[in-house]
């Protein structure tokens, strides 16, 4: 984890595609060397695992991306964390890097995989390793990145391992013929798998659905008045009070609307982390705290 690596700081272009703009930023990195085949005479330098950070600080991936780890030493490889710009501590524009789209602009997968690219020329060559091989790793957004990073870049990797990466999962891909094509990406589909842990086949209590099924109604109707908002806050221990909204379920932001969509994610986090064993690794990047952790199968515990 984080307490074996060591953290450097990599001098990044805020726009790579620019010849204009020439602000920079430190992306941070964190390496651990440990079981690193060196390069020598009598041998080739060990590969290079280099994971594609995602959307959160990269301390969370150095201490949960177990594969890593358990293969380094047989592999004789050096591993490598990036973290994507914009997320934990690697702020391209400092405390104002998030305040407006204007700020936000070079927020990129483009400009992140450029980053990405850049770094692995810079390490390689800093550790007088040219021709180390690399393998780009990630999982879910990181996964789509370790694709794209071997597909667009592919003289900076020599492969990627892709783990849950849903690189197809846009509207408006299809496949089939002409006159034949249908939709590739089925928005629901997620969502269903989130559905399934929450029932029977998955360990869940039966009536976990129909009970979540009634709360969308239900949250509906309270948020309609000021004492059902009162009432919804602090049943939820919400850090501010439920508002009047347009209207309850207003999917512009409404107060119905907000809270569905904090209890949605609260499904999908418990869906996401339905390990059969404790776990922080979706917890963490909140609690900063590693001993708070979701109970093994915590869709069940939710549930029950």
């Amino acid at each position: 984890g984080t307490a074996n690596c060591s953290v450097d700081w990599h001098t990044q272009p805020l726009d790579h595609f620019s010849f204009t703009e020439t602000r920079t930023f430190e992306q941070r990195v964190f390496s651990y060397g440990g079981f690193w085949r060196r390069p020598n005479a009598g041998s080739a330098a060990g590969p290079i695992l280099f994971y594609c950070g995602n959307e959160a600080s990269v301390e969370l991936y150095v201490n949960a991306t177990g594969w890593m780890w358990e293969h380094a030493e047989e592999l004789g490889a050096l591993l490598v964390f990036a973290e994507h710009r914009y997320y934990g501590e690697t702020q391209p524009l400092g405390g104002s890097s998030a305040t407006n789209a204007s700020t936000l602009r070079w927020l990129t997968l483009e400009q992140a995989l450029a980053d990405y690219a850049t770094l692995i020329h810079r390490l390689k060559l800093s550790l007088g390793a040219p021709d180390a091989k690399v393998v780009a790793i990630g999982g879910s957004y990181g996964g789509m990145l370790a694709a794209w990073l071997r597909m667009h870049y592919p003289s900076a990797v020599d492969a990627a391992l892709a783990a849950s990466a849903p690189v197809l999962a846009f509207d408006g891909l299809r496949r089939g013929g002409r006159g034949k094509a249908s939709p590739l990406f089925d928005g629901n589909a997620f969502w269903r798998v989130v559905t399934r842990d929450a029932s029977p086949a998955a360990g869940a209590h039966a009536d976990c659905i129909p009970a979540v099924r009634a709360t969308w109604e239900a949250i509906d109707s309270a948020t309609g008045s000021a004492a059902g908002r009162a009432e919804l806050s602090s049943v939820f221990r919400l850090c501010e009070p439920l508002r009047e909204g347009a209207s309850p379920s207003d999917a512009e932001g409404g107060a119905g609307a907000r809270l569905k969509a904090l209890l949605l994610n609260v499904f999908d986090t418990l869906a996401m982390g339905n390990f059969p064993y404790a776990s922080n690794y979706l917890v963490f990047q909140q609690t900063r705290d590693p001993t708070v952790l979701l109970p093994a199968w915590p869709m069940r515990a939710a549930c029950a």
